[in-house]
């Protein structure tokens, strides 16, 4: 008897050692499979020098036209027109955000890179839940779901301002007011506030206010 209890102890040690090796294994070495978006190839067709502005194969002609024009502004002039540079910058942002007949999924927004980068993954996350949160996966190319594509765009008014961060700091910066219409209008909106920040030599977005 005292021979049987003592391999069934001996057993319940060796059983609980392995249970604890298992558990820090798993603590320590093992990897949780990271769900990744889908995400969609595209072929950066034309790109800005010194700014990183690309232009994709999938914008639209009016993406296209904006972005011609600033990297002409860009690359071309010794002394940048900041009101005209706020202008382009603000309704490429538009565009490429409400454009999103072009987007894979809703985690495929447009703008980021026109965004200051502090503030891309809160915005990020505001999007998906709000404006992008219906966008249906096109993965297969087989989506079957109306989504707006910009058409047209107005500057109506641009306001030097001054930005102020959490901490206090401030950064000159320009609010543009804009309005746009859509191929076809399915609810979206038609007009925002976009706040700009000089960052060095570039100006990115801080804010947009619809």
């Amino acid at each position: 008897m005292k021979k049987n209890k003592k391999k069934f102890i001996i057993a319940l040690i060796v059983i609980i050692i392995i249970g604890i090796s298992i558990g820090i294994y798993y603590i320590f070495f093992h990897k949780t499979p990271q769900i990744e978006a889908p995400v969609q190839e595209v072929k950066v067709m034309n790109e800005i020098e010194g700014y990183g502005y690309k232009l994709d194969d999938r914008d639209t002609e009016l993406f296209k036209t904006k972005f011609n024009e600033l990297k002409e502004l860009l690359e071309n002039n010794e002394e940048i027109d900041k009101e005209k540079y706020a202008s382009l910058l603000s309704q490429m942002f538009i565009i490429d955000l409400y454009t999103i007949n072009n987007k894979n999924s809703k985690y495929d927004i447009g703008g980021l890179e026109f965004l200051y980068n502090e503030a891309q993954e809160s915005f990020k996350s505001v999007i998906m839940d709000t404006i992008y949160k219906t966008v249906v996966n096109n993965l297969d190319k087989k989506r079957d779901q109306e989504l707006p594509e910009v058409s047209e765009i107005t500057v109506k008014e641009i306001t030097p301002s001054t930005y102020k961060f959490p901490d206090e700091s401030e950064k000159n910066s320009y609010i543009v007011k804009l309005e746009w219409d859509y191929v076809e209008n399915l609810g979206y909106d038609t007009y925002a506030d976009v706040e700009l920040i000089e960052n060095d030599n570039k100006l990115e977005v801080v804010s947009l206010r619809t």
